[in-house]
């Protein structure tokens, strides 16, 4: 990469195309805004049409790019295919994906775990971003190369009581990035994950009713909070841009600090 290339320039968007999944709220209505703001076009995945057809247009609407919802269910193994077609259809190339959907219903313990509640998680968590990742990186190879990133947990290192179908998970699928990032990476495509730890999303709000939890949440970083969804853009930023031209099967932890 040239010496001369700016700062802000290595973080500049503008012409590349973005699939962000889970993007109608929480960190990933947050990225998918911030990569619109860095000047990429971005297609709003998400499984509900209206709130998909509603996050595209208030995000195109603030930051003036150009959107388009793309209506998917990433636990759908068949039906991914027929989402990215549209969004090529739509765009002509796609150079990043964001792998952000996931569920995390009502905590489990193992002793009491049932194979349709494993695999209802592992489908949308593991198997759509398996698959979804698996189309996306040859159509990028045709165009140049991308950079695909998923979204973890900082509990894919250190687990949780009632979390096993979720964090065994998304430990799968920080494995799988680095598989993917060896086997990808002649083709010009860059893996990588987030792991973010406490933010504050909708799902998380919906702790509030488990006394302590939220508290409980916030004292695991070094900084004794909770997060904004919007803390998560520089990372994703990052990743999806130039700046991390030599940044691939890497894990980045954002989490404030995890004790």
């Amino acid at each position: 990469m040239a010496n001369e290339t700016s700062g802000t320039a290595l973080f500049d968007c503008t012409g590349k195309v973005a699939l962000v999944t889970g993007g109608t709220r929480g960190l990933g209505r947050a990225m998918a805004h911030g990569l619109a703001q860095a000047g990429a076009s971005v297609a709003v995945n998400g499984r509900k049409p209206e709130a998909c057809e509603q996050a595209a247009q208030e995000i195109a609407r603030e930051t003036g790019a150009e959107t388009m919802a793309a209506v998917g269910h990433m636990g759908d193994w068949e039906g991914l295919e027929p989402m990215l077609d549209r969004v090529l259809e739509r765009f002509g190339r796609i150079d990043v994906l964001v792998n952000n959907a996931g569920i995390n219903p009502t905590p489990m313990p193992v002793a009491e775990m049932t194979e349709a509640y494993f695999d209802k998680l592992w489908s949308v968590n593991v198997k759509g971003p398996l698959r979804l990742s698996g189309l996306a990186a040859p159509r990028m190879r045709e165009t140049g190369g991308g950079s695909i990133i998923q979204v973890t947990t900082v509990g894919a290192y250190i687990g949780g009581a009632g979390m096993a179908a979720y964090t065994s998970g998304k430990a799968a699928l920080r494995n799988l990035t680095k598989v993917m990032a060896q086997e990808w990476a002649d083709w010009g495509v860059r893996v990588n994950a987030i792991a973010p730890g406490s933010f504050m999303t909708d799902m998380m709000r919906g702790t509030e009713s488990i006394p302590g939890f939220l508290e409980g949440a916030a004292s695991l970083s070094f900084q004794n909070r909770i997060a904004a969804p919007e803390e998560i853009i520089g990372t994703a930023l990052y990743l999806a841009s130039d700046a991390s031209s030599f940044t691939t099967g890497t894990v980045i932890a954002v989490t404030g600090g995890v004790s």
